[in-house]
C-alpha cells in the first residue's frame, strides 16, 4: 500500500512540474536583458515597436500584457508616474477602486502605482506602473492583468520582472 501511495505522489509531482515549468526565451540587447515564458509573444506589429526602447510582451491570455519603455536619459519619475496614472485613469480604469504605491519591481527600487478597478469598464483587474531612474537611464513598466488570471499568470509577470537586468 505504501508503494502505491508513493507512486501516486510521485506522479502528482511529475504532473505539477510539467504544468508549471516552461521554456524561457532570452532577450539580449545592448543596454538590458530579460527572459520571458515561451507562451508569451513580443508585439512586433505595434507601429512604435523598438526592441531597444519600446516593446510589449503579451501573455497567452487576451489583454494581459507587460510594456517596457527604456530611456537613455534621466526622466523625472514623479512627473512620468503622475502622467501615466492620469492617462490610465482617463482611458483604461475610469473609476478606480484603489490606487496604491509600491517601491520595487524585480531587483530595482523606484516608484510605482497599482491601479485597481474595471479595465475598460468590463473586467476586474489591475494596472501596475513602475518608474526606475538612475544617473543615465530610466524605464517605465506597465503591467495589465485581470483578477481572473492573477493565479495563472502572476508568476509569469514576476519571473519576467525578476529576470530584467540593465547592463
Amino acid at each position: 500500500m505504501q508503494k502505491i501511495i508513493s507512486f501516486f505522489i510521485a506522479l502528482l509531482f511529475i504532473g505539477l512540474g510539467s504544468t508549471y515549468s516552461q521554456k524561457l526565451i532570452a532577450i539580449e540587447r545592448d543596454s538590458f536583458s530579460l527572459k520571458y515564458p515561451s507562451t508569451w509573444t513580443i508585439d512586433k506589429a505595434d507601429e512604435d515597436y523598438d526592441p531597444d526602447a519600446l516593446f510589449s510582451l503579451d501573455s497567452p491570455e487576451e489583454g494581459e500584457t507587460m510594456m517596457f519603455m527604456i530611456f537613455n536619459m534621466v526622466i523625472d519619475a514623479d512627473e512620468m508616474l503622475a502622467e501615466q496614472v492620469k492617462t490610465m485613469t482617463k482611458n483604461l480604469i475610469k473609476n478606480p477602486s484603489s490606487i496604491t504605491a509600491f517601491g520595487t519591481w524585480g531587483k530595482y527600487s523606484g516608484k510605482g502605482k497599482v491601479i485597481k478597478g474595471q479595465i475598460m469598464g468590463l473586467f476586474k483587474g489591475q494596472i501596475r506602473l513602475f518608474m526606475y531612474t538612475d544617473n543615465s537611464k530610466s524605464m517605465l513598466i506597465m503591467e495589465q492583468l485581470y483578477d481572473s488570471n492573477i493565479e495563472k499568470l502572476g508568476a509569469d509577470f514576476k519571473s519576467i520582472a525578476d529576470s530584467f537586468t540593465f547592463k
